[in-house]
């Protein structure tokens, strides 16, 4: 209905225009308590609907037996089938983290997975369950999850069968058949993670083993994942780095993986892994995997010396990139040094950038001396470009004055940009005074393009009042009703047909009417009708 009414507008308008996983043993806890509780009992209190508990010997004669009662009735659902098992330490699935340090995994469903500490706490779930959705006729299996038990789910209004908890060796051969089985790739890749998540020594042999032989590259990257976790893997997964074999993005995500190693020697075989290897897009990978090593000291050195003396130039701009990601005080003189010694505008932009994420005065300042000195109008323009977005108030003043000194007006534009990224009434003013009073019309139309971006009564009444002054000039006032026609429909198509209308200037009122055209509002339609019927 949308496309046809924006159809019809058109037509009428031309007509009228022309981490870190810990080691160590679990310790009992009340969730546990009650995952280990019998095959009876639901084993959560949070679930809002009870789970339907099954009895059998093993974790085979359950599954049966839910098969068997999920068929009684005469209008069979879809139905989930449930079951609890021995949790890995230092894991969090669908946690609720705040201030959370470490490494974060989206598995394409509701479910996330973390790796780290919250407020210097390791995250940990220590009561999980393997989901199995089941096709309500067959009883295959057509979606695999591991859920956190004690947080409240709706389980899609399906019933879920309860088969109490497994133990390690029933439940990891189970999965190990349904990730090798031919189930969608997604099922297979999430049976892999709920082994990866078991509290049991054949862990990594088992995800080896799918490296080294499943066809799902799915399957194949969450084992390498969870090998960088599992510790003590490291020399397998720089093979994988090492393997021309394998695709380049097979072994990025390998050398991410021993970045996230907790291994000593983590560090020193990614360095290794970095000087013998030619693959820039595999050298790349390795310098956010040591970036991301909790060696932090030794990676600062290794990122700054491939900053300094790497040949290759995108390796430079990457390893600037993660300068400024460690928000160090000490890397500021070190990213200025690089500044002040290269010719390269792509790589200052990037030292810019970096700057600008250390989030500290001294990093601002550096920023502002370049806005102010650099004979480079672009590295000015980009300097000043990353100052509004960190957006600090006494930033603002200083912009301000850097905008009454600046002769280009190409620069000036970006300053005023840079006033409309921050979140304050001094900025907010300054588009106002520049709109209403600048001498120049370019300024005055890039000032009321960018307080239309804002929403509010005082942006609506400038643009209403320019369009309206008799003084302004009619590029400028069409500039405003651009803007306008940007705002929300019940603010801008009432002011747009009014302009249309009644407006002095007819450039002015075929803009309107041009805005009026690309909006779709039966409102428009409306009176393009009523001026097609006259």
């Amino acid at each position: 209905m949308m496309r046809e009414m924006k159809m019809l507008l058109s037509f009428a308008f031309t007509l009228v225009i022309a981490g870190v996983a810990c080691a160590g043993h679990r310790s009992s806890s009340p969730a546990q308590a009650a995952g280990t509780t019998s095959t009876a009992q639901s084993p959560s209190a949070a679930q809002g609907k009870p789970f339907i508990p099954v009895e059998g010997a093993d974790l085979v004669s359950k599954i049966d037996a839910a098969m068997k009662k999920a068929r009684v009735g005469s209008s069979p659902t879809p139905f989930w089938t449930a079951y609890g098992f021995d949790v890995r330490p230092g894991v969090g699935v669908d946690a609720n983290v705040r201030e959370f340090h470490g490494s974060m995994q989206s598995w394409d469903s509701d479910t996330n997975v973390v790796v780290g500490t919250s407020r210097g706490m390791t995250v940990e779930t220590r009561h999980l369950g393997v989901f199995l959705l089941r096709d309500a006729n067959s009883g295959a299996i057509t979606r695999v999850e591991v859920y956190n038990l004690e947080r409240p789910r709706e389980y899609g209004g399906h019933p879920v069968y309860w088969l109490g908890r497994a133990a390690n060796e029933e439940s990891l051969n189970f999965l190990r058949s349904l990730a090798e089985s031919s189930q969608t790739p997604l099922a297979n890749e999430h049976a892999t993670l709920a082994i990866a998540l078991h509290d049991d020594p054949r862990v990594a042999d088992i995800l080896k083993n799918f490296v080294r032989k499943s066809t799902n590259p799915r399957t194949r990257s969450t084992s390498v994942f969870w090998l960088g976790q599992t510790g003590g893997e490291h020399v397998f997964l720089a093979d994988l780095v090492r393997n021309e074999q394998e695709s380049d993005q097979f072994r990025r995500h390998a050398a991410h993986a021993v970045g996230q190693s907790r291994d000593p020697s983590a560090l020193v075989t990614l360095q290794s892994l970095y000087e013998s290897i030619a693959r820039k897009d595999v050298k790349r990978g390795i310098i956010h995997a040591v970036a991301d090593n909790e060696n932090k000291d030794a990676a600062y050195a290794f990122l700054l010396k491939v900053a300094k003396t790497d040949v290759d130039r995108d390796a430079r701009k990457q390893a600037i990139h993660r300068l400024g990601d460690t928000k160090r005080e000490t890397v500021i003189d070190e990213l200025m040094k690089i500044y002040a010694g290269e010719n390269d505008t792509d790589i200052k932009r990037q030292v810019l950038h970096a700057l600008s994420q250390i989030k500290s005065p001294r990093a601002e300042a550096k920023l502002l001396e370049i806005a102010r000195t650099s004979e480079h109008p672009e590295l000015r323009k980009n300097a000043i470009h990353w100052l509004g977005q960190n957006g600090t108030d006494p930033m603002v003043g200083e912009l301000m004055r850097l905008y009454e000194a600046e002769r280009v007006t190409d620069v000036k534009k970006h300053i005023v940009h840079a006033l409309a990224q921050m979140k304050s009434a001094r900025a907010e003013d300054k588009l106002f005074e520049i709109a209403r009073g600048s001498d120049s019309v370019e300024m005055r139309r890039q000032a009321i393009h960018r307080i239309g971006e804002k929403a509010g009564r005082r942006s609506l009444e400038l643009l209403r009042d320019t369009v309206d002054s008799s003084g302004a000039a009619a590029e400028i006032q069409m500039q405003a009703v651009h803007a306008i026609g940007e705002r929300p429909p019940d603010e801008a198509i009432p002011l747009l047909i009014k302009i249309a209308k009644t407006h002095a200037n007819a450039a002015v009122r075929k803009r309107a009417i041009h805005r009026l055209g690309e909006t779709g509002d039966p409102r428009a339609l409306e009176f393009f009708r009523e001026v097609l019927t006259k």
